[in-house]
């Protein structure tokens, strides 16, 4: 029978997840480069002022409905069909900075992140206390898909590089989760 060591922990998606300010931004940006437009000439054209476009753009203003109405009819579209693009807005990818800052934003500054690139796939959250919480199991497929390893040599080279190194990670050391037989 398998069992799971359950902590408390903020699943990354929750942590990641872009505000609706910053969807707008995306959005916008992403219209822009559609129909080639710089920022200043859709401020201009739109009568919104270049700084305040600058700031919508950069997720630090919220937006009206009169706002959203504006830059809907300068790319020739519904205020709906501007709202749906900003819902769908595309997610940047994970980096392994983009972690550090979103932990640093959280207040979690000291938290240790693994600098392998390959594990943050195998990220499944945040602790409470800021801690970064890893899937072993997804560590492996990681090592095996990125570096061809089989599955006894990814599981062995976390076992001696990543978890044997765990007690000289200071309090904010990562949390790997694995599977407790019993």
């Amino acid at each position: 029978m398998l069992r799971y060591l359950y902590v408390f922990w903020e699943p990354l998606t929750t942590v990641y997840y872009m505000s609706l300010q910053q969807n707008i931004g995306v959005a916008l940006r992403a219209l822009r480069a559609q129909k080639g437009v710089s920022q200043e000439r859709l401020a201009l054209e739109t009568g919104i002022g270049r700084r305040y476009m600058s700031d919508i753009e950069n997720g630090r203003r919220n937006v009206s409905l009169e706002i959203i109405e504006k830059i809907a009819a300068y790319f020739e579209m519904s205020a709906s069909e501007l709202v749906e693009r900003i819902e769908t807005a595309d997610y940047p990818p994970l980096t392994l900075n983009g972690l550090k800052d979103i932990l640093c934003e959280r207040g979690y500054e000291d938290a240790v992140v693994l600098e392998s690139p390959d594990y943050l796939s195998a990220i499944v959250g945040v602790s409470e206390d800021g801690r970064v919480i890893y899937d072993y199991e997804k560590m492996a497929r990681c090592l095996m898909e990125t570096d061809g390893m089989d599955y006894e040599e990814a599981t062995e080279f976390i076992d001696f590089n990543t978890i044997g190194a765990l007690p000289y990670m200071g309090e904010k050391r990562p949390i790997i989760l694995n599977k407790i037989e019993g």
